[in-house]
């Protein structure tokens, strides 16, 4: 280990302050709406499945759900509470008024959060910015200066984008009960320069809470397909549509869940 890496592990990486508190990958309040408060018993318990290794999970605030150690404990509670509040209230009306977003494709922020959305859809942006900053840490990789700065500020300029897709093959594949369980984040992808493939250009990564899936992409270009381009500036998102799936996996998938023969 080189010198100064434990200290730097150590320090909040929004304030610099000394880390002694960790963020949940999944966040409690999804588990808590798919499962609830648990603990979570017997052979219809969630699993949690990580670089290929199953957990049993015993509730919603289980060790194995976090993130290592990388925030203070005000970060996380009260410097960032408005930002876990503004992603719980998507979430809750995304559930509540699944039929009509699926039908139109399309969130409108005045629904979600009444006619004065500005602030609550920037406290949005920012729940984003921190889980992905997050994620770059459990990477080991140093959160970009953009990312901590946009988290104090009421306006800002970043190299992040977001996109929301709808996921076809959860929403075509699982049963509605079963989909609503489906919540998880896909790999940190980290693009290269093509000249020098020591020099990094961009970063992707996705997670979903059942078929609403975030799209990160980091100094690297959106795919159109998934959706509007959003950095908390438009009334309205549209949701692009994704299926990672070929058509021989989906049918083999469908086999296992005994719906075709």
């Amino acid at each position: 280990m080189r010198k100064g890496t434990s200290d730097r592990l150590l320090r909040c990486w929004i304030c610099g302050e000394p880390a002694n508190s960790a963020e949940h990958r999944l966040k409690k309040a999804d588990l808590v709406r798919a499962y609830g408060r648990g603990p979570y018993k017997g052979g219809s318990a969630p699993v949690h499945v990580r670089g290929g290794k199953i957990r049993a999970i015993q509730g919603p605030g289980a060790g194995t759900l976090k993130y290592p150690t990388s925030l203070c404990q005000k970060c996380n509670t009260t410097f960032t509470q408005p930002f876990d509040r503004a992603y719980d209230k998507l979430i809750s009306w995304i559930h509540a008024n699944e039929s009509g977003v699926l039908r139109k494709r399309f969130v409108d922020f005045a629904d979600v959060y009444g006619e004065q959305f500005e602030v609550p859809q920037t406290d949005l942006y920012k729940y984003f910015a921190k889980s992905f900053g997050c994620r770059l840490v459990e990477a080991g990789t140093a959160v970009p200066a953009d990312i901590v700065q946009l988290l104090g500020q009421p306006t800002f300029r970043t190299r992040l984008r977001i996109t929301f897709s709808v996921d076809e093959d959860v929403l075509t594949m699982l049963p509605p009960d079963v989909q609503k369980n489906f919540i998880g984040k896909g790999d940190l992808v980290q693009w290269a320069d093509r000249q020098n493939r020591s020099q990094v250009t961009g970063y992707t990564f996705h997670e979903h809470v059942s078929w609403f899936t975030t799209n990160y992409w980091y100094d690297s270009p959106p795919d159109p397909t998934s959706g509007s381009t959003w950095t908390a500036n438009s009334r309205v998102i549209y949701l692009g549509a994704i299926a990672r799936m070929s058509d021989q996996e989906r049918r083999e998938t469908l086999r296992k869940l005994n719906r075709v023969t």
